[in-house]
């Protein structure tokens, strides 16, 4: 019925179907992600080629493979911020472009892909350490898998996260999110806030502001589907708690008029704002680098699955 609808309104090309009947299709590339129809649910994950030709253009096809993507460096090796000569620049740009598309699909990578696209205007040899390091970490977990289970009608949760002053360089904090909905993970950031904050509180409070802005454009997309759903948004800050539930900035000092909106939104029930321990929060590993342990539990919170192994149905480098 709907494709004999859109193709009387629209000139479109039928590829396949995804179905659980018998004549459908239970696996499709659509724009060389790769989908997957099971018993259980979908399964969702990226281009594999993104790796693969990565790890080819940096080199690194012997290099050993890495755990983390990294850590927090508070010295400044001047020898480190040598500028790249123009040949390693251009190859440096085009490996950090490639990464990044691949993190829009790998919430793993985002905050260490984030971090490097800020040195794309100037980039230097620390710079490239930041993206070789990546590579490495995704030689050794090549493959991400997000299974999407069937599921009754749920809300929206939308977990924040702030790391305050994170930068040692500008002192700029960073915030990340993730926008479930039960056990399907929608969405997911990681930003450099624009402006220093002057307190956690204050810094904080943006990542609720956008984590809200965020979570009600998933939400007028739905109502533009005919689903409809409530917002509930999660913390691990009590000062940015207090300043949503107060009806002015209170004590707060350098709080932007902009961002206060968003006490309104609490006090017309358009979302709830709610407490979330550290540890249980998945957005905490969109704003730093977070020891093993940690990134593996978030990825069990937003069900991905990493994998060493190859999809069969993927397009080969070879093929490109």
């Amino acid at each position: 019925f709907f494709q004999k609808g859109i193709q009387t309104e629209f000139d479109v090309k039928i590829r396949g179907r995804l179905g659980g009947g018998k004549d459908d299709d239970k696996c499709m590339r659509i724009l060389n992600r790769i989908i997957r129809w099971t018993d259980a649910g979908l399964r969702m994950e990226a281009d594999p080629r993104h790796v693969e030709i990565l790890i080819k253009e940096m080199g690194l096809e012997e290099a050993n493979p890495v755990k983390t993507l990294g850590v927090k460096d508070r010295e400044r090796d001047e020898k480190n911020e040598q500028p790249l000569d123009r040949a390693e620049a251009s190859l440096y740009r085009s490996c950090v472009a490639r990464a990044n598309d691949l993190a829009q699909d790998r919430a793993d990578i985002a905050y260490a892909v984030k971090e490097a696209c800020r040195d794309m205007a100037n980039p230097k040899a620390n710079s490239w350490e930041k993206i070789k390091r990546v590579v490495r970490y995704l030689k050794g977990e090549p493959r991400v898998v997000y299974e999407y289970n069937w599921q009754n009608h749920e809300d929206i949760s939308v977990y924040v996260d702030t790391d305050w002053a994170g930068c040692f360089k500008t002192r700029k904090s960073t915030s990340g999110g993730a926008i479930m909905r039960g056990g399907h993970l929608l969405k997911h950031w990681s930003s450099t806030q624009q402006i220093v904050a002057l307190s956690s509180g204050e810094a904080e409070l943006r990542g609720i502001v956008k984590g809200a802005a965020e979570g009600m454009g998933m939400q007028n997309i739905a109502i533009d589907l005919s689903i409809y759903y409530g917002i509930h948004l999660y913390t691990d800050s009590s000062a940015a708690m207090g300043m949503v539930a107060r009806k002015d900035i209170g004590q707060a000092r350098h709080i932007e008029v902009g961002e206060l909106w968003i006490q309104d939104a609490v006090r017309n029930h358009i979302l709830t704002v709610n407490k979330v321990k550290g540890e249980d929060n998945p957005a905490d590993g969109l704003t730093k680098h977070v020891r093993q342990e940690l990134a593996a539990k978030y990825a069990k919170t937003v069900n991905m699955k990493l994998s060493i192994d190859r999809a069969s149905t993927g397009l080969q480098l070879a093929n490109q």
